[in-house]
């Protein structure tokens, strides 16, 4: 009877037909240069993605939900700097070498590129956590490298002319996925065994 109790559980797990698969990559930083006033200029900085998501591209997965979570750092004691952010599976720059360009040679691919962070003014000497939910991010998992397109902004500065090029850094990068791997037939096998 004891047996007969335990084997219950796992037929109904496996009669599901699937596993759902929590990942999360290990924090990264990335810096992003700040060369402008007032006009926009565009930093694309190349992302080489941890190896936890790139793993699963030749898995046959459902990517259920993506997420980023990380720390946009202004560490300039005296510049107010607005911030918005692209995610583009093309570009040209690459990790060592940040691409800047503004909006009269932005590439084609710009257009094309989801926002994955709306505008936003950060002041200066300021942490703000921030955490992404675009759908967008979906297209990352599997992928070894992307591009995000920052606009880079100084809007005020405190009384001294701003020393340029500033920075911006994204700090604690962290990406979490919730994945299904579906097990096709399995429920036809186990029904035709009798369980």
């Amino acid at each position: 009877m004891m047996m007969r109790a335990l084997l219950l559980p796992c037929v109904l797990l496996l009669s599901a037909c699937s596993a759902e698969i929590a990942i999360q990559t290990e924090p990264f930083d990335q810096v992003v240069p700040v060369t402008s006033l007032l006009e926009p200029v565009y930093a694309e900085v190349a992302l080489d993605l941890p190896e936890e998501s790139v793993n699963t591209q030749d898995l046959d997965i459902i990517v259920n939900e993506v997420a980023a979570t990380l720390v946009v750092v202004n560490p300039s004691p005296t510049l107010t700097v607005r911030t918005s952010a692209r995610l583009s599976l093309t570009g040209s720059a690459t990790p060592d070498n940040p691409r800047l360009y503004t909006d009269f040679n932005r590439p084609a691919y710009y257009d094309r590129a989801a926002e994955i962070l709306a505008e936003r003014t950060f002041q200066p000497d300021s942490r703000t956590p921030v955490r992404i939910d675009s759908p967008a991010l979906k297209e990352a998992i599997g992928r070894r490298r992307v591009w995000v397109i920052v606009s880079n902004t100084v809007v005020r500065s405190g009384l001294t002319l701003p020393q340029l090029p500033a920075q911006i850094r994204l700090e604690d990068i962290v990406f979490q996925a919730l994945l299904t791997k579906p097990f096709p037939g399995l429920g036809g096998a186990l029904e035709a065994g009798g369980l």
